[in-house]
């Protein structure tokens, strides 16, 4: 991942004395510099002459994703605005430090006075800022400013991805319906569909050494409990993946997706299964069906986390959890234990698919859609825990890969909020990260999470 890259300016007023104003802001550099944030920093604004000209100029100058307004004590409001008013394009980290002590006496520079002073006409103006803050002889929040860094850092890079997709609108999916144009404005994505018979010359095109090699590398730890396949199905699944990676390289790519059971099922010969999920693995994100929104969530998850994300199909619901799986695609960063794969040539085109376990754990969800006014984003939380021994009505044992999913809301809620029938979904929590991305883009978050 990129690093986290910040602007930073402090503010004060000249009635305070310059040195005791730049030992606190310096304070507070040293432990964001510590926490990984990378700063291009001015020296501190404390009126409203030449210094707030000073500060833009060398902040210009700098290669940053989102700028630390950092209040230390009482502000000229005029100085403050004249600054933040050159970068209102950018998100903005509004910073109010606490006090410290000297003895049993509370020094208090008053920056609880200054932040207050500017929090609503900021508000009022529509900057995209969040106010941040520390009690007194308490380090700055840390935890707190990576969160919206990675956010920052996320919408970077979401305005400059790009993504591809095999044909459109698979099985005339109404939830994976999109706007090119919105998405474009919205949150940034390029969005390119390519046609089978693209794919599929990329696939005749591979020269057979490259494909067995790779074959080789790739299956000596899998293990397959109703038998090897045959070594054309083989073939013709990896010449699918490494065709695909190969498309999205020379694009430049961030993520993929196939047109499944109308498309590359129907059309190809084999399963999309076990190719996308070889796609995933490679570090190119992927979702069925042409599900854009879901695989901008995806992203976004991978973005925000520096984790592998993938996507989880609803299954079947109980008052307590959700059966969330995915029939046959598992990324490698999923898999418990050794991958496993089995022959469903009897019920699915072309015939090899995962039956592989999926790793147990806190799990965070998320699904991305448009709405009349723009987008929402369904947020939801809780724990995988082992599966039940189940199938897909057809489809021989043993199971997909799926979790029983615990959420930490009643799942009536959740299914009054649900948005598709996919969600992408990253280990661990990650729910603040979403949240402050959401506020970023202008996004409205749904969340089914724990308080």
């Amino acid at each position: 991942m990129e690093k986290l890259k910040a602007g930073y300016v402090s503010f004060g007023t000249q009635y305070y004395k310059p040195e005791n104003l730049k030992a606190i802001s310096a304070r507070a550099e040293n432990q964001l510099e510590a926490a990984g944030i990378e700063l291009h920093r001015t020296d501190p604004v404390s009126g409203e002459g030449r210094e707030p000209e000073r500060a833009i100029a060398e902040l210009k100058a700098g290669d940053w994703d989102f700028l630390i307004a950092n209040i230390v004590n009482w502000i000229d409001v005029r100085g403050v605005m004249r600054v933040l008013m050159a970068f209102r394009d950018r998100p903005i980290l509004l910073y109010s430090m606490g006090g410290f002590s000297e003895g049993d006496t509370l020094i208090c520079p008053a920056a609880g006075a200054g932040v207050t002073a500017i929090r609503y006409p900021l508000e009022r103006m529509r900057f995209r800022f969040k106010h941040l803050f520390n009690a007194p002889d308490s380090p700055l929040d840390v935890q707190g400013i990576l969160c919206f860094a990675r956010a920052a850092r996320t919408e970077r890079l979401l305005r400059r991805g790009r993504v591809g997709m095999i044909g459109f609108n698979d099985m005339g999916l109404y939830t994976t319906d999109f706007s090119t144009v919105k998405l474009r404005d919205r949150i940034g994505l390029e969005v390119e569909s390519l046609d089978m018979l693209q794919l599929l010359r990329r696939m005749e095109a591979l020269e057979a050494g490259e494909v067995k090699k790779e074959i080789q590398r790739v299956t000596s730890s899998w293990e397959y409990p109703l038998g090897r396949p045959q070594e054309e199905v083989l073939e013709r699944v990896f010449r699918m993946y490494l065709a695909t990676v190969q498309v999205c390289r020379e694009k430049n790519f961030s993520g993929f997706s196939y047109k499944c059971v109308d498309g590359v099922d129907a059309e190809l010969g084999l399963t999309h299964a076990v190719p996308s999920a070889l796609v995933a693995s490679a570090g190119i994100p992927y979702v069925d069906e042409n599900d854009v929104g879901n695989l901008v969530a995806e992203l976004m998850l991978k973005w925000l986390t520096g984790q592998e994300p993938m996507f989880l199909e609803h299954y079947d619901h109980h008052p307590e959890w959700i059966l969330l799986g995915e029939d046959g695609y598992i990324p490698d960063a999923f898999i418990e234990g050794r991958p496993q794969i089995k022959n469903v040539s009897t019920v699915l085109l072309g015939g090899i698919a995962h039956c592989s376990r999926l790793k147990l754990g806190r799990l965070t969800l998320a699904c991305l859609a448009e709405d009349d006014e723009g987008y929402r984003m369904h947020i939801v939380s809780g724990e995988g825990r082992k599966p039940p021994q189940w199938v897909e009505m057809g489809v021989p044992l043993p199971s997909w890969p799926s979790v029983k999913f615990y959420t930490d809301v009643p799942v009536r809620r959740i299914l009054d909020h649900v948005q598709s029938q996919h969600f992408a979904a990253v280990p661990g929590d990650c729910v603040e990260e979403l949240r402050n991305l959401c506020a970023l883009l202008g996004i409205k978050p749904i969340l089914d999470v724990r308080d």
